[in-house]
């Protein structure tokens, strides 16, 4: 395996000084769309690896957990959740983990229908026929356009979106004029919950910045975390909610509302999954922004 040679590799630069390489076996899609580049490429150690504007978003080998971690924390926390928002399609993955639970209703919007076609056709081992679900009701345009005329309220906003960089269609879906826009579609009790970059040492200002967003806009805004071995990093997620809440509830009652509303089986998420991701080492509690 170490001395296998591969004559393509793709280089996801990490940070200034880090490029993680990943021998090619082989590229399925590589396309410009309206609004980034989508790339799909298979490599010998994770599968096929999604990949927008030079990053890498998921792969085969280990969507699950952030997927897993993304929807599941939020899901059971809420007492009654009924009609989730979900902001970013992508994979189709997030919408895969929304359906197992029989009572939610989704409204996903998403503004590159290129994308979606590509999930479609290459990424079935994420997406397992979820967009074909009745309960999905499917929108393609800009997530701040549709926050701003829809009239519906929803329990639950997931937003699944690409990192916020400058001059990027998601950036201005991480400031606090959107989360502003989107508290007034939520119910009172609703929570919103986003990816929320890297958490590793020295690269956590963009984490630090979404959530010191979601804090000009919401009274209880909590970190938790997991490693994700294709990023190389742990990832941070950032959970709001319009009233006092509380994420630190025993791993029993995890577990006990899993068997309870959860239909088909979880990979990584329990109720000892979820304490070890809000319980956060020391160094990341004292650096929150005040």
């Amino acid at each position: 395996m170490i001395n296998k040679l591969f004559s393509q590799w793709f280089v996801d630069q990490a940070a200034a000084d880090q490029f993680h390489c990943f021998g090619v076996r082989q590229v399925l899609v590589d396309h410009h769309s309206s609004f980034q580049r989508i790339q799909i490429i298979e490599v010998e150690s994770l599968g096929k690896c999604l990949i927008i504007d030079g990053k890498i978003q998921s792969t085969e080998k280990d969507e699950f957990i952030y997927h897993e971690a993304l929807i599941h924390p939020a899901v059971l926390l809420h007492p009654h959740p009924e009609k989730v928002l979900l902001l970013g399609v992508g994979e189709g993955a997030t919408i895969r983990e929304l359906l197992k639970y029989e009572n939610l209703t989704i409204v996903a919007v998403d503004i590159d229908a290129e994308m979606i076609e590509f999930s479609r056709t290459y990424l079935r081992e994420w997406h397992d026929g979820a967009f074909e679900d009745p309960r999905v009701k499917m929108f393609l345009e800009d997530g701040w356009d549709f926050i701003q005329k829809t009239e519906e309220k929803f329990d639950l906003i997931v937003m699944d979106l690409p990192e916020p960089y400058p001059d990027t269609p998601a950036y201005r879906l991480y400031t606090p004029e959107f989360y502003r826009l989107a508290v007034e579609k939520m119910n009172p009790n609703a929570l919103l919950v986003t990816q929320g970059e890297t958490t590793k040492p020295g690269q956590e200002e963009h984490h630090y910045w979404i959530k010191k967003n979601l804090q000009q806009v919401f009274p209880s805004v909590f970190t938790y975390q997991t490693y994700i071995p294709s990023y190389d990093s742990s990832w941070g997620f950032l959970l709001a909610g319009r009233q006092s809440l509380n994420p630190f509830v025993t791993a029993e009652e995890i577990d006990r509302k899993i068997k309870e509303k959860v239909k088909g089986s979880l990979k990584f998420y329990d109720g000892q999954t979820h304490l070890s991701m809000f319980y956060l080492p020391r160094h990341l509690r004292n650096g929150q922004p005040e």
